[in-house]
């Protein structure tokens, strides 16, 4: 684990720290792309879609309207070959859609709770 020159140790190494040791650490390393999604799609992507799961090659997206799922469809072969490029080829070999997300995730709760 590292530590700091101050002595002190980042939470964020003693989580991954603590996961590694409780045997879900192949998991971590399997799922870290989904961290780098902003990057990889740009931030305007990423506000209307989300990657929410990569599990053998396969990355679960979710969209908050159909026309992002259609645009990102249409995208797929760009986006495989930049997680590829950047994590090894076969990371992403193809895109699902996860069922089940209909509203946008941005705005829940918002436009409910105005004007009252």
């Amino acid at each position: 684990m590292t530590t700091r020159k101050d002595g002190l140790t980042p939470v964020a190494k003693i989580i991954e720290a603590a996961l590694r040791e409780a045997g879900v650490g192949e998991r971590l390393d399997g799922r870290a792309p989904l961290l780098h999604w902003r990057e990889i799609v740009g931030d305007e992507i990423a506000a209307h879609v989300r990657a929410v799961d990569l599990a053998d090659g396969v990355l679960v997206l979710a969209a908050d309207h159909g026309a992002w799922r259609q645009e990102l469809t249409m995208l797929a072969p760009e986006i495989i070959g930049k997680f590829n490029a950047r994590f090894g080829e076969g990371t992403v070999s193809q895109l699902q859609w996860h069922q089940g997300l209909s509203k946008p995730w941005a705005a829940r709760g918002r436009k409910r709770d105005q004007g009252r």
